[in-house]
């Protein structure tokens, strides 16, 4: 068995892009590795800011020897009358490298042809890496991608060098010119940048004596034990970001953390004017007590060793210094108006193109509101909070400290409004509007915050499909993705049992009346709609669920999310069921009678024949789906059905439906089209996989 190791050496990465790449690398080398019949024991794929590492343990060519069977042309055409091989036949052994001896007759789809058996020709581990590792690693996509030196390979950034040794021999292949040696680089400023790997054992350790820390896991140690060692030396305790370590991570080859200080004055300022300029811009990790207060510390995580730390330390210092002054400067500014009278400005300040200003967002958004208020039926106690919070709800926009840093958003909205003697709820809403901001965001908790981030999701999600700015593809400019995303969890969390449609509706008729914006209403809504249930789709597919069954539910066009969740949620269950396959079966028996069938009305109890088909009526009208349907007890209802299957199959056995009688045979569709239609009310049957 032979190791393999690929290394690719990059300028800078950006560290979004990294665990991508790293994932591509490894499900790209697993697919050569299956594709060619080659076995690996494992692939382990590392990275730096500067290398792609891949080592492929105990990959070895497939030693037995595999027969096939090639199909060639038909015999009536390989051979003439006399039995003479014709030119068809003889091309195909010519391409196969055949005899006439070597030709097998098979039937294939009810004729006759021409087989060759052979044993088939495995490659070896050094002929399958060479002639593919390079367009393996073209093959590779980023976001954004650059091409270089008049290269056809087209990458995040530009690649420098690759490092491809085989069994401690270079390996070689074409990389248009892009040198392919068993030398790498160390430490851009510590290390070497001619290191000679003569042993795949040795790479590790290697890069760690030119200051590189290969394995994320041990970068991420290293950083951690620092900034947990440092804090608590001074009493408290780093503020934990979890995404902020990752890319910090992501961006250093040999960490090195090390704290400074700040004058306690900066912490007068609001926490959140504090930490945003540390973390968001300059990726320090701000110190915090026992209590969540602020100390005057700050960690960095340097690339490089502790020599002259001081100087590094001072060097950042002044680079936040710089930015936290800004900051105070923006908030004493700031805050010498109450927040209401930034309200007019918002009239200066576009929300896009063709949907109006700022100012206009803010009417819609306190017209929703009171709309969604209503629909939601939380309460006239919610009302003036929320309608204040509307009201205000993008003031912050127009802040210095908002231009400056545009993260704090509704953060900053929630500070002024304090400091403006608004309520509480009034403040708090104004922040939650925002919520969530990502996916591992809380969801808003107050009934006016709820509200107001439903609204103002919606908002921008139906107007910019009003004037037809849709998603497409991974285009998506106005995260209207993560708006949708946003919608639908809260609407599941807080339970709220409304039709989607009866919320577009809304927004679209006040853009009518505050923007008269002109559009195609029903397409619009239609649009929309399949966006947000598109959405919901692929976040109950994530968690787990069957896709055809998410499939069947809203195909079923049930249009409220909690609803659909319900539903996808209770046909998992009764699947789970031992005899769930026999009632589908049977759903599937009237389904397939009734689909077709166009008959309306009630049935005639006087046309039934015999004591079966009125028992079987009977227990029908005794079943009361509705209740089951308006109760949201979808599982039950399908298992009064599925109790039911019995007695519908004898019925259907010993029953023609559609027999020559017109009245006969109508009555007996309504019979079966009235359980037919209450199951499309739960599930689309025929997207169930068999």
């Amino acid at each position: 068995m032979s190791k393999y190791l690929l290394e690719i050496g990059v300028e800078e990465f950006p560290s979004e892009y990294i665990d991508s790449t790293k994932k591509q690398l490894k499900e790209k080398f697993q697919k050569l590795i299956d594709e060619n019949k080659l076995s690996c024991e494992k692939i382990e794929v590392e990275s730096t800011p500067r290398r792609f590492a891949v080592l492929l343990v105990g990959i070895e060519a497939n030693q037995a020897e595999n027969l096939i069977s090639v199909r060639g042309p038909s015999k009536k055409i390989a051979y003439d009358e006399n039995g003479d091989a014709q030119k068809p036949l003889l091309g195909f052994l010519k391409g196969q490298k055949a005899e006439l001896s070597d030709v097998v007759i098979k039937e294939f789809k009810g004729e006759d042809y021409i087989f060759v058996e052979k044993k088939e020709e495995s490659k070896s581990v050094k002929e399958v890496l060479e002639t593919n590792v390079y367009d393996l690693v073209k093959s590779l996509s980023f976001k954004r991608s650059m091409r270089w030196g008049g290269k056809n390979i087209r990458f995040a950034r530009p690649i420098r060098y690759f490092v491809s040794i085989l069994d401690d021999q270079v390996l070689p292949f074409e990389a248009e010119g892009i040198k392919v040696s068993n030398i790498t680089k160390g430490h851009r400023v510590l290390g070497s940048d001619r290191i000679v790997i003569d042993s795949i054992d040795k790479y590790e350790s290697l890069l760690k004596e030119n200051y590189v820390i290969l394995k994320y896991k041990d970068r991420r140690d290293i950083i951690v034990r620092g900034l947990n060692k440092l804090s608590s030396e001074k009493g408290g305790s780093y503020v934990k970001d979890e995404r902020l370590i990752d890319e910090v991570v992501n961006i250093v080859e040999y960490p090195t953390v090390l704290i400074g200080e700040i004058d306690t004055d900066y912490l007068k300022l609001p926490k959140e004017v504090v930490i945003t300029p540390m973390m968001g811009h300059q990726r320090y990790f701000p110190v915090v007590d026992d209590k969540g207060s602020l100390m005057p510390y700050f960690l960095i995580v340097r690339n490089g060793d502790d020599t002259a730390s001081q100087n590094v330390i001072n060097g950042n210092k002044k680079v936040l210094v710089a930015r936290l002054e800004d900051a105070k400067f923006f908030y004493d500014i700031d805050k010498s108006k109450k927040l209401d009278e930034y309200v007019d400005d918002l009239k200066d300040l576009t929300f896009f193109e063709g949907l109006g200003n700022m100012y206009q967002k803010s009417q819609r958004l306190v017209k929703l509101s009171s709309s969604y208020l209503k629909l939601f039926k939380l309460g006239e106690d919610v009302e003036q909070s929320l309608l204040r919070a509307a009201q205000l709800s993008k003031a912050d926009l127009v802040t210095k400290m908002v231009i400056e840093f545009t993260e704090l958003q509704g953060i900053m909205g929630r500070i002024y409004a304090k400091n403006s003697s608004e309520e509480d709820s009034v403040s708090i809403a104004i922040e939650e509007q925002y919520m969530p901001r990502n996916a591992e965001d809380k969801l808003p908790k107050t009934g006016a915050g709820i509200v107001l981030s439903i609204a103002d999701k919606l908002d921008s999600i139906v107007g910019l499909y009003a004037i037809e700015k849709y998603v497409t593809g991974s285009q998506d400019p106005f995260a209207l993705r993560r708006a949708a995303i946003g919608v639908i969890n809260i609407l599941i969390e807080n339970k709220i049992d409304i039709d989607l449609e009866e919320l577009i509706k809304d927004s679209l008729y006040i853009y009518t009346e505050v923007n008269a914006l002109s559009f195609d209403y029903d397409t619009t809504v239609e649009k929309v709609i399949a966006f947000i249930i598109d959405r919901l789709r692929n976040i109950l597919i994530e968690q787990g669920y069957r896709y055809d069954i998410v499939n069947s539910v809203i195909k079923s066009d049930e249009r409220n999310v909690l609803r659909i969740v319900q539903k996808v949620k209770d046909i998992s269950e009764f699947m789970e069921n031992e005899d769930a396959e026999d009632a589908l079966t049977y759903f599937r028996r009237i389904n397939n009678l009734a689909k077709n069938a166009n008959v309306l009305g009630q049935v005639d109890e006087d046309l039934l024949e015999n004591d079966l088909e009125r028992a079987y009526y009977n227990s029908i009208k005794n079943l009361d789906l509705d209740s089951f349907l308006n109760s949201k007890s979808y599982k039950e209802g399908l298992e009064a059905l599925a109790a039911n299957r019995t007695l519908g199959n004898e019925y259907l056995d010993k029953t023609m439906i559609n027999v020559e009688d017109d009245r006969l045979k109508n009555n007996r569709l309504v019979i079966l089209n009235t359980i037919s239609q209450k199951i499309k009310e739960i599930f689309v049957i025929d997207e169930i996989v068999k």
